[in-house]
Protein backbone atom coordinates (compact mmCIF):
# COMPACT_ATOMS: atom_id res chain seq x y z
CA UNK A 1 0.00 0.00 0.00
CA UNK A 2 2.63 2.67 0.65
CA UNK A 3 4.12 1.61 -2.73
CA UNK A 4 0.70 2.95 -3.99
CA UNK A 5 1.13 6.08 -2.18
CA UNK A 6 4.80 6.75 -3.39
CA UNK A 7 4.01 5.97 -6.50
CA UNK A 8 0.90 8.41 -6.66
CA UNK A 9 2.58 11.05 -5.13
CA UNK A 10 5.32 10.93 -7.66
CA UNK A 11 3.05 11.02 -10.64
CA UNK A 12 0.93 14.26 -9.01
CA UNK A 13 4.62 16.17 -8.55
CA UNK A 14 5.82 14.98 -12.25
CA UNK A 15 2.57 17.02 -13.14
CA UNK A 16 2.65 19.84 -11.89
CA UNK A 17 6.57 20.30 -12.51
CA UNK A 18 5.38 19.21 -16.11
CA UNK A 19 2.81 21.92 -16.14
CA UNK A 20 5.01 24.59 -14.71
CA UNK A 21 7.84 24.12 -17.41
CA UNK A 22 5.77 24.23 -20.44
CA UNK A 23 4.56 27.73 -19.15
CA UNK A 24 0.80 26.37 -18.86
CA UNK A 25 -1.68 29.11 -19.95
CA UNK A 26 -3.19 31.57 -18.76
CA UNK A 27 0.41 32.31 -15.94
CA UNK A 28 3.14 33.58 -17.84
CA UNK A 29 6.31 35.02 -16.32
CA UNK A 30 5.76 38.27 -18.33
CA UNK A 31 2.50 40.60 -16.93
CA UNK A 32 0.47 42.72 -19.74
CA UNK A 33 -1.01 42.27 -22.63
CA UNK A 34 0.05 40.77 -25.99
CA UNK A 35 -0.88 41.51 -29.54
CA UNK A 36 -4.33 40.40 -30.66
CA UNK A 37 -5.64 40.40 -26.49
CA UNK A 38 -9.08 41.87 -25.64
CA UNK A 39 -9.05 44.77 -23.01
CA UNK A 40 -12.54 45.34 -20.80
CA UNK A 41 -12.11 48.56 -18.25
CA UNK A 42 -14.86 49.53 -16.08
CA UNK A 43 -13.87 52.73 -13.85
CA UNK A 44 -15.11 55.83 -12.02
CA UNK A 45 -14.22 59.04 -13.68
CA UNK A 46 -15.35 62.48 -13.30
CA UNK A 47 -14.56 65.90 -15.34
CA UNK A 48 -13.94 69.32 -14.09
CA UNK A 49 -13.70 72.67 -16.20
CA UNK A 50 -10.10 74.39 -16.61
CA UNK A 51 -10.77 76.32 -12.96
CA UNK A 52 -12.10 73.66 -11.47
CA UNK A 53 -15.40 74.93 -10.58
CA UNK A 54 -17.38 72.69 -12.29
CA UNK A 55 -17.49 69.20 -11.54
CA UNK A 56 -18.99 66.44 -12.51
CA UNK A 57 -19.28 62.21 -11.46
CA UNK A 58 -19.23 59.78 -14.43
CA UNK A 59 -19.08 55.76 -14.84
CA UNK A 60 -17.21 54.19 -17.94
CA UNK A 61 -16.94 51.17 -19.57
CA UNK A 62 -14.51 50.42 -22.26
CA UNK A 63 -13.46 47.92 -24.39
CA UNK A 64 -10.11 47.71 -26.59
CA UNK A 65 -8.02 45.63 -28.62
CA UNK A 66 -4.04 45.39 -29.14
CA UNK A 67 -3.06 45.78 -32.85
CA UNK A 68 0.55 45.21 -30.79
CA UNK A 69 1.84 44.41 -27.62
CA UNK A 70 2.26 48.11 -27.10
CA UNK A 71 -0.82 49.96 -29.45
CA UNK A 72 -3.96 49.40 -28.19
CA UNK A 73 -7.25 50.92 -30.07
CA UNK A 74 -10.02 51.74 -27.77
CA UNK A 75 -13.66 52.38 -27.43
CA UNK A 76 -14.85 54.05 -24.48
CA UNK A 77 -18.35 54.73 -22.98
CA UNK A 78 -19.74 56.97 -19.93
CA UNK A 79 -22.27 58.08 -18.46
CA UNK A 80 -22.05 61.00 -15.82
CA UNK A 81 -24.15 62.63 -13.42
CA UNK A 82 -24.04 66.89 -12.12
CA UNK A 83 -25.90 68.93 -10.15
CA UNK A 84 -27.03 72.19 -11.68
CA UNK A 85 -28.79 74.01 -9.61
CA UNK A 86 -31.69 72.21 -7.58
CA UNK A 87 -31.84 69.33 -9.95
CA UNK A 88 -29.58 66.48 -11.06
CA UNK A 89 -28.85 66.01 -14.57
CA UNK A 90 -27.35 63.65 -17.04
CA UNK A 91 -24.66 63.40 -19.72
CA UNK A 92 -22.49 60.69 -21.49
CA UNK A 93 -18.94 60.79 -23.14
CA UNK A 94 -17.92 58.14 -26.27
CA UNK A 95 -14.86 58.53 -27.69
CA UNK A 96 -12.79 56.30 -29.82
CA UNK A 97 -8.88 56.35 -28.36
CA UNK A 98 -5.73 55.56 -30.28
CA UNK A 99 -2.65 54.78 -27.38
CA UNK A 100 0.74 53.90 -27.20
CA UNK A 101 1.82 52.11 -23.84
CA UNK A 102 5.31 51.43 -22.42
CA UNK A 103 5.84 47.78 -21.38
CA UNK A 104 7.78 48.44 -17.89
CA UNK A 105 6.99 45.52 -16.86
CA UNK A 106 4.13 45.90 -14.25
CA UNK A 107 4.24 49.44 -14.87
CA UNK A 108 2.78 50.24 -17.90
CA UNK A 109 2.37 54.05 -18.34
CA UNK A 110 0.44 55.50 -21.71
CA UNK A 111 -0.17 58.32 -23.99
CA UNK A 112 -3.21 58.41 -25.98
CA UNK A 113 -5.03 60.44 -28.20
CA UNK A 114 -8.86 60.66 -27.81
CA UNK A 115 -11.96 61.88 -30.77
CA UNK A 116 -15.77 61.77 -29.62
CA UNK A 117 -18.45 63.04 -28.63
CA UNK A 118 -20.10 64.22 -25.70
CA UNK A 119 -23.72 64.94 -25.07
CA UNK A 120 -26.62 65.44 -22.70
CA UNK A 121 -27.69 67.95 -19.93
CA UNK A 122 -24.21 68.13 -18.81
CA UNK A 123 -22.53 70.02 -21.80
CA UNK A 124 -22.90 70.87 -25.00
CA UNK A 125 -23.49 68.91 -27.57
CA UNK A 126 -19.75 68.66 -29.40
CA UNK A 127 -17.18 67.00 -30.63
CA UNK A 128 -14.24 66.06 -28.23
CA UNK A 129 -10.45 66.23 -28.65
CA UNK A 130 -7.58 65.72 -27.05
CA UNK A 131 -4.24 63.81 -25.14
CA UNK A 132 -4.70 61.37 -22.25
CA UNK A 133 -1.93 59.67 -20.07
CA UNK A 134 -2.19 57.19 -17.61
CA UNK A 135 -0.13 54.55 -15.94
CA UNK A 136 -1.13 50.71 -15.57
CA UNK A 137 -0.30 48.71 -12.60
CA UNK A 138 -0.46 44.71 -13.80
CA UNK A 139 -1.40 42.99 -10.44
CA UNK A 140 -1.16 39.75 -12.40
CA UNK A 141 -0.58 39.18 -15.79
CA UNK A 142 -3.90 40.01 -16.96
CA UNK A 143 -5.24 42.05 -14.46
CA UNK A 144 -4.39 45.75 -13.64
CA UNK A 145 -5.67 48.80 -11.83
CA UNK A 146 -5.37 52.21 -13.48
CA UNK A 147 -5.21 56.33 -13.55
CA UNK A 148 -5.88 58.15 -15.86
CA UNK A 149 -6.15 62.13 -16.49
CA UNK A 150 -6.98 63.62 -20.04
CA UNK A 151 -7.52 67.08 -21.85
CA UNK A 152 -11.18 67.57 -24.03
CA UNK A 153 -11.28 70.03 -26.37
CA UNK A 154 -14.55 70.51 -27.93
CA UNK A 155 -14.15 70.62 -32.11
CA UNK A 156 -16.96 73.45 -32.84
CA UNK A 157 -14.26 75.85 -30.74
CA UNK A 158 -11.14 74.66 -31.23
CA UNK A 159 -8.37 75.18 -28.44
CA UNK A 160 -10.29 78.10 -26.58
CA UNK A 161 -12.08 75.87 -23.79
CA UNK A 162 -11.80 72.17 -22.49
CA UNK A 163 -12.59 69.58 -19.51
CA UNK A 164 -10.47 67.48 -17.98
CA UNK A 165 -11.82 63.94 -17.27
CA UNK A 166 -9.77 61.81 -15.08
CA UNK A 167 -10.67 58.51 -14.13
CA UNK A 168 -9.80 55.53 -11.50
CA UNK A 169 -10.75 51.91 -12.13
CA UNK A 170 -9.44 48.32 -12.72
CA UNK A 171 -9.42 46.33 -16.26
CA UNK A 172 -8.90 43.10 -17.85
CA UNK A 173 -6.76 41.79 -20.77
CA UNK A 174 -8.05 38.43 -22.26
Amino acid sequence: MMKLYFALSGIALSTVAMAQSTGMPPYTPDPGPVAGNWEAILNGAGASDESFDRNIFAVNGSIGYYLTKNIPLTFRQGVNIANEGDSTVLGGRSVFQAAYQWDLARWQPYLALNLGGQYGATFEDDGVWGPEGGLKYFVNESTFIFGSVAYDMLISSCCSDGTIPYSLGVGFDF
